[in-house]
């Protein structure tokens, strides 16, 4: 009987890992925890469609409450809606509400109440958001350097990096 041996060889690419909340990813961005980032930062999808998209805490230590700013061109997307995230999950309900000024600003409040309030920590999901795409072509969503997180003590926590995203409407 011949013995037949058949090497069959394979190629292993190098995946292309791009998740901002990937630490390495984001330092390759000039983002430092505790920050807050988009993901996905990069949206593709059809023009006049919705493009999702949620914020997230990389992260973070104690908080008690945030207010987040996204800026947004209104000339490419409008806001469709805006839902809490899960990081905020567990113990008293949070209070959470949003203001879209529909001219690029959208503003996300988020925290427990009371004197004894609870704080959240670690990396997770704040906010889900749907853009609703207007036009073909590309537009920049970027977290303002002026958005804050606090303590349950409402005292400032230092962010590190602030994300930026991109909607791509073909």
């Amino acid at each position: 009987f011949p013995i037949l041996i058949i090497f069959l060889g394979c190629e292993l690419s190098e995946g292309v890992f791009e998740n901002p909340l990937d630490r390495e990813v984001a330092s390759s961005n000039g983002i430092s925890p505790p920050a807050l980032v988009f993901y996905p930062d990069i949206i593709s999808t059809n023009a006049g469609a919705g493009a999702p998209t949620s914020v997230y805490a990389m992260e973070i230590s104690g908080v008690g409450m945030a207010e987040i700013k996204i800026n947004y061109d209104p000339n490419k997307v409008s806001v469709g809606s805006v839902a809490k995230g899960e990081l905020f999950d567990g113990g008293n309900p949070p209070f959470f509400h949003y203001e879209d000024d529909g001219s690029g600003s959208l503003t996300i409040y988020i925290g427990y109440l009371g004197p004894n309030g609870n704080s959240v920590s670690g990396t997770g999901n704040i906010a889900n958001i749907i853009f609703n795409t207007l036009s073909a072509g590309q537009s920049q969503i970027s977290i303002s350097s002026t958005s804050r997180i606090l303590d349950p003590d409402a005292k400032t926590i230092t962010l590190n990096g602030y994300g930026k995203g991109t909607i791509d409407a073909q």
